[in-house]
C-alpha cells in the first residue's frame, strides 16, 4: 500500500505499478471519507505505452515540452500576418521538434506507438487546451488530447489516513476558445502549405525550362551530330574515288612507260 500518493504520483510510476498504485489511492481517498474521490480515482484508464512514455517526457524534459506547446501558441498567431516564409519556419521547426521529443521518448519504438506519441505532441500544438492536458504529465491515450475540453482534470492532494482528500477539481476549458485556436491553427497549416505549394510550382516551372533547354541542346547536338557523319560518309567516298584514280593513272603512267621503252628498243 502507497500512503500518501497523489495523481502525479500515480501517473509517473512504471506503467506495470498503476494497478496497484490506483487501487491503493482510492482506498486511501475512501478511507479519508471521500467516496466520490475514490470511485473517480478507480475509473482511472491505464495509460498505454505512448501515453506513459509521453508523461514520462513531461516529467523528464519539462523544457522541451515547453517550447512544444510555446510553438502551438506562435504557429496560431502565424495566420493572423505572418509571411508564408515564417509559417514554414514554424512548420519546419514542429516537425524538426516531434522528431526530438520521439527520440527522448524511447529508442526502436514499434510503429504504433510512435505515431501515437506524434499525434499527441502535434494534438498538443494545435490546441491549447490538449497543451494543458499533455503538460499534467497524466495522459492516459491520444483521446485525453483530441477532446481536451472533455478531459476529466481531476486533482485530488496527498491523501495520508488521518485526513479526507481533497475534493476533484475539474480543469476548466473555453470550448469555444479551444475551437478558435484550433481553426486559427488549421489555417496557418493551410497558409504554410499553400506557400509552400507556390515555392514548389516556380521549382517545378524552372526545372521544366531547363529541361526543355537541355533537350533542345540535345537535338542540336543530334543534328550536328548527323551532319558531321554525312560529311565523314562523303568524305571516306571522297577518299576511295580519289584512290581508285591514283591507281589508274598509276596504270596508264606504267603502260605508257612500257610502250614508250618497246619504241626506244626498236
Amino acid at each position: 500500500m502507497m500512503d500518501g500518493v497523489t495523481l502525479d504520483d500515480l501517473y509517473g510510476l512504471p506503467q506495470e505499478d498503476f494497478i496497484a498504485a490506483r487501487r491503493d489511492l482510492a482506498r486511501q481517498a475512501r478511507t479519508g471519507g471521500d467516496p466520490e474521490g475514490a470511485a473517480a480515482i478507480e475509473k482511472l484508464a491505464k495509460p498505454t505505452k505512448a501515453a506513459w512514455l509521453v508523461n514520462r517526457l513531461v516529467r523528464e524534459h519539462p523544457d522541451e515540452i515547453a517550447t512544444l506547446t510555446d510553438l502551438g501558441d506562435d504557429l496560431r498567431a502565424a495566420h493572423t500576418g505572418a509571411a508564408g516564409e515564417s509559417l514554414r519556419e514554424l512548420t519546419q521547426r514542429r516537425t524538426t521538434l516531434i522528431r526530438e521529443l520521439v527520440g527522448l521518448a524511447g529508442k526502436s519504438l514499434s510503429e504504433s506507438i510512435t505515431r501515437e506519441i506524434e499525434e499527441m505532441l502535434t494534438a498538443a500544438i494545435a490546441d491549447s487546451g490538449a497543451g494543458e492536458v499533455l503538460r499534467t504529465g497524466r495522459v492516459s491515450s491520444v483521446r485525453d488530447l483530441s477532446i481536451a475540453s472533455a478531459w476529466p482534470g481531476l486533482e485530488i492532494a496527498a491523501v495520508p489516513r488521518p485526513k479526507p482528500a481533497a475534493k476533484p477539481a475539474p480543469v476548466k476549458v473555453d470550448a469555444a476558445k479551444a475551437r478558435r485556436e484550433a481553426l486559427a491553427a488549421a489555417k496557418a497549416q493551410v497558409k504554410a502549405a499553400e506557400a509552400d505549394r507556390a515555392a514548389a510550382e516556380k521549382t517545378i516551372e524552372k526545372t521544366e525550362n531547363a529541361v526543355a533547354a537541355a533537350e533542345k541542346e540535345v537535338r542540336d547536338l543530334n543534328q550536328a551530330l548527323d551532319a558531321a557523319e554525312v560529311a565523314e560518309m562523303e568524305a571516306r567516298r571522297a577518299l576511295q574515288v580519289a584512290r581508285r584514280d591514283a591507281k589508274d593513272a598509276e596504270r596508264a603512267a606504267g603502260l605508257a612507260w612500257r610502250k614508250l621503252q618497246q619504241a626506244e628498243d626498236a
